[in-house]
């Protein structure tokens, strides 16, 4: 593979003296770097390959990362991470200095957890590490648009209807990612969705008391509220809203100023009813 790069590159390049100093590889070594006669595990470990050297470019490293990606939305691939020792190389670039890597690989471990309760658990024997769910939650508050988002996409997908990834979550304070990104005005509708959709994942398995009492801690639920208006984004107000029905349906209890926000929330949506689920409606209603 590193005599393949070695060509792929200095084919690549304007320096004619390079060129002539690196001879072609037998035609056996061409089909392999594109892609034939090579089988998938063996093309995930050769791409892996490219993104952990010190000695390959970034261009390169970012098609990798994207053959890599391809190759796990397959779920046999996908689980074989773990089988081949693929997941502690992937996990380590969560710190890399460079971000679009770091966003890569937020991006395959969604990819490779999402729908896959194989591929989530294999994950979970590595949530405890340097560059597990702790960097993960740190990274959901990444300065860089691109990385929070695969973040917290590679995070509902690992919590999603599995218990012992969102136990995860709540020990590493995953809740108190989510409040701040609703509330700012800085986060892109893309990104408020996209903790939405971290936070209905979060809430897929068994709803206990204490966990209703952080999301109230966190101000959660208020930030919730907050988002219901007419003027707001149509997907982020339906998210909002069905989140907060399925909080009450667990007994949620709304402290006085929630309730005067529920009461405004009301408002907005009857001015919007044809747009929003009418069920969703009639349960905020009884909130007395």
């Amino acid at each position: 593979m590193e005599k393949l790069l070695q060509w792929s590159i200095a084919n690549q390049s304007d320096d004619k003296e390079l060129r002539a100093k690196t001879p072609a590889p037998d035609p056996e070594l061409l089909a392999q770097l594109f892609g034939q006669a090579v089988d998938e595990p063996t093309q995930m470990k050769q791409n892996m390959a490219v993104i952990t050297s010190p000695e390959i470019d970034l261009e390169n490293k970012l098609v990798a990362f994207d053959n890599f990606e391809m190759l796990i939305e397959n779920l046999d691939n996908a689980n074989n991470i773990e089988n081949l020792k693929l997941w502690d190389p992937l996990l380590q670039q969560l710190s890399s200095p460079e971000p679009k890597l770091q966003a890569l690989a937020c991006s395959c471990i969604g990819t490779a957890t999402q729908n896959n309760p194989k591929s989530q658990q294999n994950f979970l024997q590595y949530a405890e590490g340097e560059n597990g769910m702790a960097k993960l939650v740190e990274l959901a508050s990444d300065k860089s648009p691109e990385t929070n988002l695969k973040a917290i996409y590679a995070l509902a997908n690992i919590v999603r209807h599995n218990k012992e990834g969102v136990e995860s979550f709540e020990k590493h304070n995953g809740w108190d990612i989510i409040a701040p990104i609703l509330n700012s005005d800085k986060s892109t509708e893309k990104l408020k969705l996209r903790a939405l959709s971290l936070l209905n994942a979060a809430l897929s398995t068994p709803i206990d008391s204490a966990r209703l009492e952080k999301l109230q801690q966190d101000q959660v639920v208020k930030s919730l509220l907050g988002l219901i208006k007419v003027d707001g984004h149509i997907g982020c107000i339906d998210s909002a809203t069905n989140i907060v029905t399925t909080l009450m349906s667990h007994k949620y209890s709304f402290d006085d100023e929630e309730k005067k926000m529920v009461v405004q929330a009301v408002e907005q949506l009857e001015k919007m009813k044809d747009q929003i689920s009418h069920e969703d409606l009639q349960i905020l209603k009884s909130v007395s």
